[in-house]
């Protein structure tokens, strides 16, 4: 992988695992590119949505009740305890997908990161990491592997039929 992202790194690895990962439980200081109507966070390469647990609002509306989650656009924050999450949607409707898989970002614990505005700036402007041709291209191989799994499983049951039918077994 030539951009040093590490979303593109986490996701990466859980589709190549196919929806299973076995992912460090590092916490994730990252920017948030957007907190309405999407809550969009990019780590300076990629930006991905998160989906905050009923847990993660309450607590940080307890720990910080000056804040709404809205105000931390253009903020950094440090996502503590979170996990990836594969999904099957409609690409048609969700934008942070790609041929009907998205990897999601469910946050469990986060807290806002007190710095300087200046700090806050961005050197590049991130994309959409289901939009990378190398994301795409992990997404297609593991949805083309799924569908080979399933159509195997067909032929095999088929042969199966066919030779009770040649035996006789089978009307």
């Amino acid at each position: 992988m030539s951009d040093v992202s590490a979303f593109k790194q986490l996701f990466s690895n859980m589709i190549i695992n196919g929806g299973e990962g076995s992912i460090p439980k590092k916490a994730i200081k990252c920017y948030v590119k957007e907190s309405f109507p999407h809550f969009l966070v990019t780590d300076g390469y990629f930006y991905v949505a998160c989906y905050f647990t009923k847990k993660a609002v309450d607590e940080f509306h307890s720990k910080f009740s000056n804040l709404n989650i809205t105000d931390l656009r253009s903020r950094v924050i440090t996502l503590n305890d979170w996990t990836l999450e594969l999904h099957r949607v409609n690409s048609a409707n969700v934008f942070t997908s790609y041929g009907g898989i998205e990897v999601r970002l469910v946050v469990r614990s986060f807290k806002p990161v007190t710095q300087d505005k200046d700090e806050t700036t961005l050197a590049k402007h991130p994309v959409n990491i289901f939009r990378d041709d190398e994301m795409k291209t992990l997404i297609q191989n593991y949805t083309h592997g799924c569908v080979t799994k399933a159509v195997g499983g067909v032929k095999e049951n088929m042969s199966n039929i066919a030779n009770f039918a040649a035996k006789g077994n089978v009307n």
